[in-house]
């Protein structure tokens, strides 16, 4: 096994990677800018208060939780292709893709406890590994086991919920040794040194780790790895032309059923109900695949890759741009840059969001023109194969042709 080449990767793919990104940023800004941290009261007493409501509610309509699914689904089918090349070389996929996953754990802990608490790396690689029993299975075996799982959320409210007291009791016990309550962390995020920020990004792992199981998001996650990896066993992502029809029934009834269900999902938000589970059980994903057939509709246009084609480079280092918002933003937000946090609502928040998503933009575009690969993606790649690349593209050159 070898990195996956330029000429090797399927530009739609990345363009919906970076599409995703752009998403995904927008969902997280409630969570970098500190916002659920400030108190009900200070948060009428912002300047903008009406706007940011209105624009709170658009954000759980429309955004929040769709794009985490895509860029699930997208993951599913990066596995596909990679198992492909694999089978196609007549190499050992098993114990490589282990240590991919094994490696991405490790990326996305760091960057947990370091820069952010509510990483999603860690599950993506513990249900990515969990692909792997799928293999050689039918895919209607396997799109049964993904309904299952889309499913298990309200499976597991009927019967009352996963026990996550460990959890719980461990993040309690951290947050006591350390010294911090709920009415503090605002304050040690927007006031407290480096030190303290890590210590309360430990403490506030176990919360995320938490959320996941007892909301049921780990189980949807592999759900759609398992979806996404049905897609790219059939190829779908080279025969979009051939597929444009069914395209563009997904895209119509996506959004004829995800946009009314998601409106009662953002209506229903914490509400801790039927209405709110079963509406963004059933909603998210439609929504989801309809924001990606419309995308796919767009670039099988004439014009729509030279449209749609600035999001690419984004998506291609995917890895690096995910970790990059999160640095960029609590650089905003937390007492290690700005400390900005809990300030404002998202009236302000989600223009600092397109803001770092557009320097992302501008950044890898430079970067791609110069390079290989994203810098945390080399890094994946050194330490998944055990060996070093070469980084630039020039340098890459001078190896081939010796």
């Amino acid at each position: 096994m070898g990195p996956v080449q330029a000429s090797e990767r399927y530009e739609f793919l990345d363009v919906l990677r970076g599409a995703a990104l752009l998403g995904i940023v927008s969902a997280n800004m409630i969570l970098y800018s500190l916002y659920l941290q400030v108190p009900e009261a200070a948060k009428a007493a912002l300047p903008a208060h009406a706007a940011d409501k209105a624009l709170d509610f658009l954000e759980l309509w429309l955004i929040e939780g769709k794009f985490y699914t895509l860029f699930s689904l997208l993951f599913g089918i990066g596995f596909s292709i990679l198992l492909t090349r694999a089978q196609a070389k007549g190499l050992v996929f098993r114990k490589f893709f282990l240590r991919r996953a094994f490696f991405m754990f490790l990326i996305g802990a760091t960057h947990a406890v370091l820069v952010w608490h509510d990483d999603i790396l860690e599950a993506y690689s513990i249900c990515g590994a969990l692909l792997l029993p799928f293999t050689s299975v039918r895919s209607r075996t396997i799109i049964a086991v993904a309904i299952v799982a889309l499913l298990a959320p309200a499976l597991v409210k009927l019967l009352g919920g996963i026990p996550v007291g460990a959890l719980d009791a461990a993040r309690s016990t951290l947050l006591e040794h350390f010294g911090f309550t709920r009415d503090t962390m605002l304050q040690t995020y927007t006031q407290g040194g480096v030190a303290d920020i890590v210590r309360l990004n430990l403490c506030n792992w176990f919360g995320q780790v938490t959320f996941l199981i007892k909301s049921g998001m780990i189980f949807k996650i592999y759900g759609c790895f398992l979806l996404g990896f049905c897609i790219g066993r059939d190829e779908v992502y080279k025969k979009l032309a051939q597929y444009r029809p069914l395209i563009r029934r997904i895209a119509v009834w996506g959004l004829a059923i995800g946009l009314p269900l998601n409106f009662t999902y953002a209506a229903s938000f914490e509400t801790d109900t039927w209405t709110e589970m079963l509406s963004g059980s059933f909603g998210i994903l439609p929504l989801s695949a309809g924001y990606a057939s419309m995308l796919c509709l767009i670039w099988l246009r004439p014009e729509g890759p030279r449209q749609l084609r600035h999001f690419a480079p984004v998506g291609r280092m995917a890895l690096t741009n995910y970790i990059g918002q999160s640095v960029l933003c609590t650089l905003v937000f937390y007492n290690t840059g700005l400390g900005l946090g809990g300030t404002m609502g998202p009236s302000l928040y989600f223009l600092i969001g397109f803001t770092v998503y557009g320097f992302e933009v501008i950044a890898s575009r430079w970067w791609l023109d110069r390079f290989r690969f994203g810098p945390i993606e080399c890094l994946w790649r050194v330490l998944t194969y055990g060996r070093r690349f070469p980084l630039a593209k020039r340098a890459a050159h001078v190896e081939e042709a010796t």
